[in-house]
């Protein structure tokens, strides 16, 4: 049975945990997993929750485990790989969850290039989630049929370990530079949540105005709003660390909606827009 560390036991590492401890083959369980965070409430919260079979303030707690999952805010994954750096030995595999890569996998080789005894690193980033933050709403379901993506070399013979942990969960594995990954979910994730919470502070200040507005909120403001509830701490370092991809992409979206106005006086053109934006 092979040990894994989760740092960061919220709704991702928790919910990774109570996946990872579900698993058995032949009425064996497969993984144990050992909980690392700062408040010990909410490890406990996670022991009752079976999110960890044990758990610890003390990072260096991580030493026993074959696989480090750093599940925390992108602006601390870094450090974070230094600290597991200085315990660890070679035959660790340490990973992350962030929803940033390039920054993060850059920082990490330029690391071990310097010492050739840091543990191997391969960044990961799950596409799924929920609006709600903490372990209290980490569930077994969460990463059940989720796309997860790999950073690293395919053909490496920890990369494999660590595909084959994600499909043991029920996850299906994609491989793709950091880079092109930054690119891809500054138009995927981060500029949906850009637009959400932009949206909602709009809200906030015609609320203050007029008291009448939420009275007339329906489906499409609530599913518009939904990740607005997400949190800011994890959310900041991530539009920090893809800010070059989410300026341009976000005066892309500025044009489109100036080009969708425009059209209120040409019903056709109008029309031709519509049809080509209706989700089929």
């Amino acid at each position: 049975m092979k040990t894994v560390a989760v740092i960061g036991v919220g709704l991702m590492g928790g919910s990774l945990g109570i996946a990872l401890r579900h698993l058995s083959k032949n009425g064996s369980r497969q993984y144990d997993v050992v909980g690392i965070g700062r408040n010990i409430k909410n490890l406990k919260l996670a022991k009752d929750k079976n999110a960890v079979d044990c758990y610890s303030t003390d990072i260096a707690a991580a030493k026993c485990a074959d696989i480090i999952f750093i599940c925390s805010p992108v602006d601390t994954i870094v450090d974070i790989y230094k600290k597991i750096a200085t315990f660890a030995n070679k035959k660790t595999i340490v990973c992350d969850i962030g929803s940033i890569k390039y920054n993060v996998d850059t920082k990490i080789k330029q690391l071990q290039q310097k010492n050739k005894d840091y543990p191997a690193f391969i960044g990961c980033h799950p596409m799924c989630g929920i609006e709600q933050n903490g372990i209290e709403y980490a569930s077994l379901d969460i990463y059940n049929n989720a796309t997860v993506v790999i950073t690293a070399n395919p053909k490496d013979k920890n990369t494999k370990v660590i595909a084959k942990l994600w499909k043991d969960i029920g996850c299906k594995t994609f491989f793709m530079s950091a880079k092109e990954h930054d690119e891809t979910v500054a138009f995927t994730s981060h500029i949906p949540h850009i637009i959400a919470f932009s949206f909602y502070k709009m809200f906030r200040e015609k609320r203050g105005k007029n008291k009448n507005i939420e009275n007339l909120v329906a489906g499409s403001f609530k599913s518009l709003t939904r990740v607005a509830k997400s949190s800011p701490n994890m959310w900041i370092p991530i539009f920090l660390n893809n800010k070059d991809n989410l300026k341009v992409l976000s005066e892309e979206l500025c044009k489109q909606i100036k080009d969708f106005v425009g059209t209120f006086g040409n019903e056709e053109k109008l029309k031709e827009i519509l049809e080509k934006s209706i989700r089929q």
